[in-house]
């Protein structure tokens, strides 16, 4: 299928009345095909939005997001690593919606499903109508955008903030080359994008300066004038985006992101399956897991990755296009990963906002060529087991606190002491148990020289729970007293690394819930 161009402004229209209603019916059909891929992108977006509950981190947003906003974007900046816009759009969006998980979820759905058209707008101006459509379609079935469409969290509006930042890249670039001066639509475009992406989450600073460094040195052979606008715009964003810079760097050492796991060899692969196939969550392997599968599935995201980059390099000749769908995105991974050799910052869920730019590249290699239907086989493939993990199959990834509290209510005078993982925490039960009495609610520590997080601090002060160590769990169970302990998927290494040889774990019963692994002792 070959790639479209978009038609020059210089180009005259037929003026004859039937190709004119051709041409009308075109425009028409254009409308009513990208109108049903946005409706199926609201559909997947919205299905189980609200099925699960939430976990530590929504929990945190929707928690966080009750300061008042004079404290959110002020000494709350200083303590919370992420910039305020999420927490104060949420803030106003639950006053309103409420904090049921599906209200609170929905400025996600919006984000996520807005992102579709942005795609297609961004597909046309590079790339023409056609590739423009399969973008957006591709981007409405993405298993990764449709996971964090499901998230209290800012990540969903980092790819509506980038693609408006490459719409308005697109368009002064095309300005410069055609030279003319560039254009205010995409200036602003461009200023209010990056702004956005900044504000929105701490990695965007590293998305913007990608973006800017090659734009630039594209930009280096077009008039001064041109250039100063330029840079006149990225200013806007400077002067916007200081606070935002600041906090970053006082909180580069923060307790808050000790957790971020060290760059290692595979942490590129976990990163291609996690951008193609979805996030890892239990229903993707079973509960037992199976290594075999994992293994195989990285090795299908990294072959569809490397492929993609391949054929996009030779296959996107225009500048513009090779610059914004390929260059960007893998400038922007190895700047994340030469930082992280150093201080890990390259979480997977971070690079998000590159999944519209991933399926832009497959649209344009959408052709008759055995090897670029290859390419678009391998993508599909991911897509389907991702659809499959976290589409198909019931709604189990999260922590149902609600059959917890049903199984163990807190408060109870003679009930077992409930003791929450390290990562699993305390808030959900103290979220939704509201009002009751939170004596037996405990928060596990098994490092007790391990900083406390805002979100540890956060936690134990919404639900009332007070540290616990290891030990002292252990002479609880050894006195006699009922001990409930709950794990979350992330809780799951602790068993192996500091409960196997604890002799007093081997006595627990299990009990497997949505989300949380439970663990009983009397």
């Amino acid at each position: 299928m070959p790639v479209q161009r978009p038609m020059s402004s210089t180009q005259s229209l037929p003026s004859r009345p039937a190709n004119s209603l051709v041409l009308n019916g075109r425009i028409a059909s254009t409308s009513l095909v990208l109108g049903a891929i946005v409706l199926l992108a609201a559909v997947l977006r919205l299905h189980d939005a609200g099925a699960e509950g939430f976990w530590k981190n929504e929990l945190f947003s929707v928690v966080w997001s009750r300061q008042p906003v004079s404290f959110l974007i002020s000494e709350g900046l200083r303590v919370e690593t992420n910039p305020p816009l999420y927490y104060v759009m949420l803030k106003a969006w639950t006053l309103l919606a409420g904090e049921s998980e599906f209200a609170a979820r929905l400025p996600s759905v919006i984000a996520a499903t807005l992102a579709v058209p942005l795609t297609y707008l961004l597909g046309r101006e590079l790339l023409g109508v056609r590739a423009g459509l399969w973008g957006a379609g591709l981007l409405a079935v993405t298993p990764l955008q449709i996971y964090f469409a499901h998230e209290v969290r800012a990540y969903a509006l980092l790819p509506a903030f980038a693609l408006l930042a490459m719409l308005g890249v697109a368009r002064m670039l095309a300005a410069a080359q055609e030279g003319r001066t560039l254009p205010v639509s995409g200036m602003a475009l461009y200023a209010g994008g990056c702004t956005g992406l900044v504000h929105t989450h701490a990695i965007g600073m590293f998305a913007v300066a990608t973006l800017f460094m090659l734009t630039l040195t594209t930009l280096r052979t077009a008039p001064r004038a041109t250039v100063l606008r330029f840079l006149g715009a990225t200013a806007v964003v400077a002067a916007l985006s200081l606070p935002i810079a600041t906090s970053m760097a006082v909180q580069s050492h923060s307790a808050n992101i000790g957790w971020m796991p060290a760059f290692g060899y595979d942490t590129l692969l976990i990163l291609n399956r996690y951008l193609l196939i979805g996030p890892l969550v239990r229903g993707d392997l079973g509960i037992e897991g199976s290594r075999a599968e994992l293994m195989g599935e990285m090795v299908l995201a990294s072959f569809t990755a490397l492929t993609l980059i391949w054929l996009g390099g030779r296959r996107l000749t225009d500048q513009r296009a090779r610059l914004l769908l390929l260059e960007v995105p893998v400038a922007f991974i190895l700047l994340l990963s030469a930082v992280s050799i150093m201080r890990p910052v390259l979480i997977p869920r971070v690079a998000l906002w590159l999944s519209p730019l991933i399926c832009l590249v497959v649209a344009a290699l959408i052709a008759e060529r055995p090897v670029r239907r290859l390419a678009g086989a391998a993508f599909a493939l991911c897509v389907a087991l991702g659809l499959w993990n976290n589409v198909a199959v019931p709604a189990q990834h999260k922590p149902d606190w609600r059959a917890l509290i049903a199984a163990y209510p807190p408060g109870v005078a003679d009930g077992p002491v409930l003791v929450a993982g390290p990562h699993a925490g305390p808030l959900g039960i103290g979220f939704h148990a509201a009002g009751a009495i939170k004596a037996e609610l405990r928060h596990w520590v098994p490092d007790p020289a391990r900083p406390a997080t805002t979100a540890d601090q956060l936690e134990r002060r919404v639900s009332g729970a007070q540290p616990i160590e290891t030990a002292d769990i252990a002479r609880r169970i050894a006195g006699g007293r009922p001990v409930v302990l709950f794990l979350d998927d992330d809780d799951e290494i602790l068993i192996g690394q500091a409960l196997a040889a604890e002799t007093w774990f081997a006595g627990a019963r299990r009990q497997v819930l949505p989300g949380l692994t439970v663990f009983a002792w009397n």
